[in-house]
């Protein structure tokens, strides 16, 4: 019984090296093929070209993606019916909720010289909506 699988250690000892020397090179280093040619691409596989829309994330993902939009490079908030084009100064710490909620404040300058902070919600990394805390300082209700 020994004999029968000292004699199959041995020659799966020879076969081995064989079997898998078609991989490997002279040197060891395993050999790749060439890439294949433009004109065998075209012929054996067809790409298509697919857009990837990202999100931004955080507040000032957010805020950076909503400035790059508008025309005049500020961010837009609605106050009493009046339009204000804000601009980011301070960015306070955000304060993590349960279940991936949170929020984040910003303070930031109108063009009407008054400083701004707005209060923006937050879902997991996404800013789900915005409200204006305080107007120079005071609370804004």
């Amino acid at each position: 019984m020994s004999t029968r699988i000292l004699i199959a250690a041995v020659i799966a000892a020879f076969i081995t090296p064989i079997a898998f020397g078609q991989m490997y090179g002279p040197s060891g280093q395993q050999q790749t093929q060439p890439p294949p040619t433009t004109a065998s691409m075209d012929r054996s596989q067809q790409t298509t070209a697919k857009t990837k829309t990202t999100m931004p994330v955080g507040v000032k993902g957010y805020l950076d993606s909503q400035m790059a939009s508008s025309k005049d490079k500020k961010f837009h908030v609605s106050l009493n019916g009046k339009d204000v084009a804000l601009t980011p100064v301070k960015f306070h710490e955000e304060k993590k909720g349960s279940g991936g909620k949170g929020s984040a404040a910003v303070d930031m300058k109108g063009t009407d010289g008054k400083i701004y902070e707005i209060d923006f919600v937050m879902s997991g990394d996404q800013v789900t909506g915005a409200s204006i805390g305080k107007v120079n300082g005071q609370s804004h209700n």
